[in-house]
């Protein structure tokens, strides 16, 4: 979990399917996402810088990656951001990985796939406490003010969902998800607003 030494080699991601390009960079920029706001730390300096750094990374080089296996350059910048935000999360996640865990238990889903999911269901239930934060974000991911419109779009342009529908979730499962991910202590405790488990369950009956 904390090793001594961590070698990143670009190099190797090269032959990296695209889903798994897009799967992966996803979960690099829930990460930052998650953890510029997480409350584990309400001020800390080093992990927001290292979350906003990232997410410039990836707004300038995930879909250069996912286009082009070989650009070197960006998958270099998505090494360094899956790093970043490795880093960065010690300040905290949230809803999103919350609600990405039980996806990947209960129905097997890739877990960047799922953080795509959690994190529009994130992004919405904390958008007015972190309204000056997610503009920032949504401004160094691809120049925009409002983070969810920014997400959506990157999404289309990597082939991922934007509804729970588009997974093969089924409607009446919704009900144990809200409830699991309530249950979810260590990442919605560093959620940036409270949360019951009826509101998750609103949040997800809006993205399915």
């Amino acid at each position: 979990m904390v090793p001594n030494l961590a070698i990143i080699d670009p190099d190797l991601c090269r032959t990296m399917p695209k889903a798994v390009t897009a799967d992966t960079g996803i979960d690099a920029l829930a990460h930052c996402v998650e953890s510029y706001v997480g409350q584990n730390e309400t001020y800390h300096p080093y992990y927001e810088a290292l979350a906003l750094y990232a997410v410039k990374l990836i707004g300038r080089s995930l879909r250069a990656a996912y286009k082009d296996g070989d650009n070197i350059a960006a998958r270099t910048d998505m090494c360094m951001a899956a790093a970043y935000g490795g880093i960065s999360f010690t300040k905290g996640l949230g809803l999103g990985h919350a609600i990405s865990h039980v996806l990947g238990a209960f129905h097997h889903i890739q877990h960047g796939r799922g953080c795509a999911l959690g994190m529009l269901c994130f992004v919405r239930a904390s958008k007015k406490a972190c309204e000056k934060e997610f503009s920032e974000m949504a401004w160094l991911l691809d120049n925009s003010g409002d983070l969810e419109a920014s997400l959506i779009k990157l999404y289309k342009d990597l082939k991922l969902p934007t509804r729970f529908m588009d997974i093969g979730i089924k409607e009446k499962d919704l009900e144990k998800i809200a409830f699991e991910a309530s249950t979810n202590a260590v990442n919605l405790a560093a959620n940036p607003v409270p949360l019951t488990e009826n509101q998750i369950l609103a949040l997800l009956k809006e993205f399915y």
